[in-house]
Parts: C-alpha cells; structure tokens; sequence
C-alpha cells in the first residue's frame, strides 16, 4: 500500500491528464497495483464543473500541458494548481505536477531549461504545487508503457500523503495542547485567586494574633511560660513570613507586581534597619558586617523600598538559614557602570555545582546532607530574582561548596515604573 493508514482506507487520487494513454498507464498502475481510488478528468473545467469539491481528496495529479483532441491548448497546469489553492478546503492537499520535459539526467534537458516545460515546473512550484514529476510523451509511452517513471510517482505520492497526514496529526495535537493550556491557565488563575484572598485573610487574622501575644510577653513573669509564648510567637512570624510570600508569588504569577518606585537616598536607615528590626536588630548587628567599597549614607538609587527591603530580607534569612552557626556573614554595595551591585555573603556549607541553576526555581528547596533541614516552602529566591528583574537588574550566585555561597545582584541608579 502507498500509505500506513489502514487497509480498508483506498488512497483518493484525482488525476486531470488530458493523454488517455497516459491516463489509462497510470490509472492502471495505481488502482490495479497500488489500490487506490482514481478520479480521472481531461481537463479543468470538466474538475471543476463535474467533481463534488465536498469530496476530500489525498491528493492531485496534474498535467502541466493540457490540450483538446486536436492539438490546441486549453489550460495551463499551472492555472488549475493555483485555482485548486484558493479552495480553503484543498489548501493542504497536495499536488503533483507532470511535466513532459524529460529526465533531468539526459542531455536533452539541458537544452530545454529555459523553455517552456522547464518555466511550467518552476510557475506550477510557485502555484502551490508540492513536486513534479517527468513524463513520457504520450506517444512514447504507448509504445513503451515501461518508460513511465512509475516506482517515482508511487513514492513520491506516498511521501506526500504520509506527510500530509503527520501534519494532521500534528495540528490535531496543537489544537488539543492550545485547549488543555487554555484550561491549565484558567485553573492556575482560580489558584492564584483562591492563594491570593486565602493568604490576605490569613495574615489579617495572624497579625491581629501576633500583637495580642508580643503584649501578653510583656507581662509574663515566668521563664517556662516566656518559652511558650516565645514558640507560640516564632511560629506566627514564621506563619507571616510565609503568607507575605505567598501574596508576592500570587502578585507575580497573575502580573500584577508593580513597582512603587522611591527615592533611597539613605540605604542603611530605609533598607537595611528595617530588616534587621523584623528578623531581630541585635542579634543581626552582632553577626552581619558591611563589606562595601560604597559608604552608606553615599548610596542613593531609585527603587521600590518595600520590594527591596523583601529582597534582603530573604537574602538574609537565607544566610541565617544555611550558614554555619555564629559563622560570617556580609553585605554590601559596589558601583558599576550606571549602576549598583548588592551582595549577601555568608560562611558555610555553600550550594554544589549540580544545584546552583536550581536556587532560584519555585518551590524549591535543596537538599544536601551537609546542608541542615529547615522550615520553608522554597519561594523565597524565586520571589527576589522575580523582584530583582522587575526592576531591570539581574541576581545570580556564587559558592565553594563547603566553604561559603554569595548572593550577587545589579539594579540601574534610575528604574523606570514601566518596569
């Protein structure tokens, strides 16, 4: 069979040939020995007033030259080629051209490039036409129906139609991916939603929570209940940190994080202090150095301030996090061009190779037998880096596994709202 599809299935081929030797040949051929299904007309206007174009063909064979029984011509291939394109519905059926010019291989041809035939191969490629196959003349081929290139037209016709069907089967599947994306996309929006009004009720409610304990705090007398109370408070600002995390993730992921951009004309007092009062001013003053080459009051950019000060705030938390007990920790700010660097550095295990590309995927936590199991829920860097190139500038990390890991960051002096 010329094609895989199923045996039961005959191949339709529409042939307008006006040679009825060359018709019959390949009439012949193709039904008797292929068993396909031929539809034969002599010429175009018979196609075109006598075939039901509801019919779906696999394929069209056309002569390049048609003529009535006396010689004359009556159609170009050429023109039933490019009216058989403007049929939506024949758009992708391809189309075999015959062209009677003779073998490419045979000195003949050479002298024939620039004439006709060879001018109708080239117009009927142009018209739409998928290939073109050489013919004998049809007096030839009457006498010697074996000089018809039967073996290339059978191929040829099975490449076509086989290709033809992959693309089907192609655009099939895209159709079915596009509705599964559109459907995906409509349950991660009804997700994102959900998270977003969850977690903004949620941490109303711990907000509220968390004020009444750190009041309450103040007035217990016992040590064993001040341990309590400080659990039950640790695990409300863990609750909190997480749920500001969420809201920024549900922000990003229905493109609503916007940028409120301010003049920061004192970094340590609009950036860095507020951190250190939410994560714990003393015992952050005693573990965290500056390492700068920029002093701190000489550094002044654009940006937004809440946004940063969550960027430094998981950067730093990160460090306490997966750095070494009482180990170093240091931060600072280099000039660059038009812009400025910012880096978090910490003594520890560091991050390996394998899984330095990972850090800042979502929902990412590494695992590592060096590395200490902790609480978290792995959107914390993937929340700076969307931050970070929000405002234009680019993060990334560097580490000797085992000894230390560096958060590197660049943001431009000035960040346009557009951002």
């Amino acid at each position: 069979m010329i094609s895989s599809e199923k045996a039961a299935r005959k191949l339709h081929v529409v042939l307008i040939e006006d040679s009825h030797t060359t018709a019959a040949a390949i009439v012949n051929k193709l039904v008797d020995v292929h068993g396909c299904r031929v539809s034969h007309f002599v010429n175009g206007k018979d196609f075109f007033s006598g075939f039901n174009l509801n019919v779906l063909p696999d394929i069209f064979l056309v002569d390049s030259i048609l003529k009535d029984q006396q010689g004359r011509l009556l159609a170009s291939g050429v023109d039933i080629v490019s009216r058989i394109k403007t049929i939506k519905r024949y758009l992708n059926v391809p189309v075999i051209m015959m062209s009677s010019a003779g073998d490419e291989q045979e000195p003949p041809f050479q002298a024939m490039v620039d004439s006709f035939y060879y001018q109708q191969k080239i117009n009927g490629l142009m018209a739409g036409a998928a290939d073109v196959i050489y013919k004998p003349h049809s007096a030839d081929l009457e006498s010697n129906p074996d000089m018809f290139p039967f073996d290339e037209l059978v191929h040829k016709i099975r490449m076509l139609t086989q290709r033809r069907l992959l693309q089907q089967e192609l655009k099939k599947s895209n159709r079915q991916l596009r509705q599964k994306n559109r459907e995906l996309a409509m349950l991660n929006n009804n997700y994102i939603n959900v998270l977003s009004f969850v977690s903004h009720e949620l941490r109303n409610s711990l907000v509220v929570v968390g004020g009444f304990l750190r009041r309450l705090s103040r007035s217990i007398i016992g040590d064993a209940e001040q341990r309590d109370l400080d659990t039950i408070i640790s695990n409300c600002e863990f609750m909190e940190d997480m749920i500001d995390r969420y809201l920024i993730l549900s922000r990003i992921e229905m493109g609503r994080l916007r940028l409120n951009i301010t003049d920061i004309d004192d970094f340590y007092q609009m950036i860095i202090a507020p951190v250190f009062k939410r994560l714990g001013r003393q015992n952050l003053e005693k573990r965290i150095s500056y390492d700068g080459q920029l002093e701190l009051a000489a550094v002044s950019f654009h940006a937004d301030r809440y946004l940063l000060q969550v960027v430094f705030s998981n950067l730093f938390n990160n460090a306490l996090k997966y750095g070494i007990p009482e180990g170093k920790i240091s931060y600072g700010v280099t000039a660059y061009d038009d812009g400025l660097q910012f880096h978090v550095w910490n003594e520890g295990t560091g991050i390996a190779d394998d899984k330095i590309n990972k850090v800042f995927q979502k929902f990412q936590r590494l695992k590592d037998q060096n590395i200490p199991e902790q609480k978290g829920i792995g959107l914390g860097l993937y929340n700076v880096k969307e931050i970070v190139e929000l405002h234009g500038g680019k993060i990334w990390v560097e580490s000797e596994y085992g000894q230390w890991a560096d958060f590197i960051f660049r943001l431009p002096r000035v960040v346009s709202e557009s951002h």
